[in-house]
């Protein structure tokens, strides 16, 4: 350990006085300056030799993109730091598999990671802590986010008075505690924006117009004056038309995204899908428009909207060759592009089914997560349309439809009973277990954690 310790000094003295070798600071000043790719062969040299403090930048440069790849790539440096006793990576892992965990292991080795961090002194581990027990409150059924609140409030974090304001909401004292929402909330609102969703909540539900216009404008001008980031106001325009919505705000939505773009590329996307939904907002080909432009600047988003525009043929006409080519464009990042493709196969739209492909996409889909292709696979074997009636198959895939929260699977369900054999039944509720196990290693594996490796990291 002295050796490598050695090593390592005189590695860093020898960087200070040579410019053109890897050095952390110019790592950093060229992240910044969105040279990420040069940043990142700087610290990877670093990272390799064993600088802990490298490796947990370089777990930054992963971290800050959205993919499966990158978390991977993220977690495994952000490990390598941790075992070698650096704080910061630990608070990273805590932080990340908290924020997020897939799966409730993983949520509880972000759990274990912050309170290790809070132990340590560290009390930027208490709000993350905060939201995972306020998100799963079933996972942490012992934990107390009340007094971690407390202890937040009583050292000045305004991030604690939005905590506890958030939760009286989920604990089911949004309406009696309106009036301490609004007093927690109303001042730290730029510093902390999601008080503004909470805001328009109380006003939205006690039909207080008047006040729900003046907070939209408040965050219009804080976002004007740079006060709020694109991503906030985003957030806030997404939620005010969505259901968590007390009375959804379709227009005022549609006028913040409007505000957000072009130079907001996902408000482009969004705005594109929302006139989808409601064609009075404009011209529904402007709609194609909006998602090329986006899909030009790089929103994968976009391009998955595209084929599902050109796959049921609402808005313009159905071009399911065209909704296949950009499917299979974004199908890596997102399973529900596998789920259209083999909706199109199974639906016959290119002319006639083709159930090979249709199970082929569909149950890529499930496997990756999305419970709409369970559904799908369980009709499929249930009515046989060209394949083989599976009985056993069908009521499997149908439970883990179920499991995966379609309801309409219940339905389902209840027509195949009367026919489904006892020994059948219960052969498919194996298959089920079988199966669910099987995702769920399919899932560590995509996303570079195994319970071993976890338990031996923390």
């Amino acid at each position: 350990m002295y050796r490598v310790a050695c090593t390592i000094s005189l590695l860093v003295a020898g960087l200070a006085g040579c410019g053109s070798l890897p050095d952390i600071g110019r790592a950093e000043q060229t992240a910044a300056a969105g040279n990420v790719a040069e940043a990142r062969a700087q610290l990877e040299e670093l990272a390799r030799f064993g600088l802990p403090e490298a490796q947990v930048e370089l777990g930054d440069l992963y971290a800050d993109e959205d993919s499966d790849e990158s978390r991977k790539q993220a977690l495994a440096w952000y490990r390598k730091a941790e075992a070698q006793g650096s704080k910061r990576a630990s608070l990273r892992l805590g932080k990340m598999f908290a924020r997020d965990g897939r799966t409730a292991k993983e949520r509880a080795y972000g759990a274990r990671y912050l309170r290790k961090a809070l132990a340590a002194g560290d009390d930027s581990a208490v709000i993350p802590l905060v939201n995972l027990y306020l998100e799963y409150p079933q996972e942490f059924p012992n934990e107390d986010p009340v007094a971690l609140i407390e202890r937040a409030r009583a050292a000045g974090d305004p991030a604690g008075d939005y905590a506890l304001a958030r939760y009286y909401v989920l604990s089911g004292q949004g309406e009696q505690r309106a009036g301490d929402i609004e007093a927690l909330c109303t001042p730290i609102a730029e510093a902390q924006p999601k008080c503004f969703q909470l805001l328009a909540g109380v006003y939205l539900s006690q039909q207080r117009d008047d006040e729900f216009l003046a907070l939209v404008q408040r965050a219009q001008g804080a976002w004007e004056s740079g006060q709020l980031e694109d991503r906030d106001l985003y957030l806030f325009a997404r939620w005010l038309s969505g259901d968590e919505s007390p009375r959804a705000q379709v227009g005022t939505t549609n006028e913040l995204y409007l505000q957000l773009t072009p130079d907001y590329v996902p408000a482009l996307t969004a705005r594109a899908r929302l006139i989808m939904e409601h064609n009075y907002l404009a011209n529904p080909e402007a709609v194609i428009e909006m998602l090329e432009e986006a899909r030009a600047k790089g929103d994968q988003k976009a391009t998955l909207a595209l084929a599902r525009a050109y796959e049921r043929g609402r808005i313009v006409p159905a071009q399911p060759d065209k909704a296949i080519e950009l499917a299979k464009e974004v199908r890596e990042r997102y399973p529900s592009a596998d789920y259209l493709l083999g909706r199109i196969y199974k639906k016959g739209y290119l002319g006639e089914a083709d159930p090979e492909q249709a199970l082929h996409y569909l149950l890529k889909a499930a496997r990756r997560g999305f419970p709409k292709a369970d559904y799908a696979l369980a009709e499929m074997y249930w009515e046989g349309k060209g394949l083989a009636v599976n009985r056993q198959y069908a009521w499997s895939f149908a439970m883990l439809a179920l499991a995966g929260g379609v309801e309409r699977a219940r339905d389902l369900m209840k027509e195949m009973l009367p026919s489904l054999p006892r020994h059948v039944e219960l052969a498919a509720e194996e298959l089920f277990r079988q199966e669910r196990v099987a995702r769920r290693q399919m899932l560590a594996s995509r996303t570079g954690k195994s319970a071993t490796t976890d338990s031996q990291g923390g």
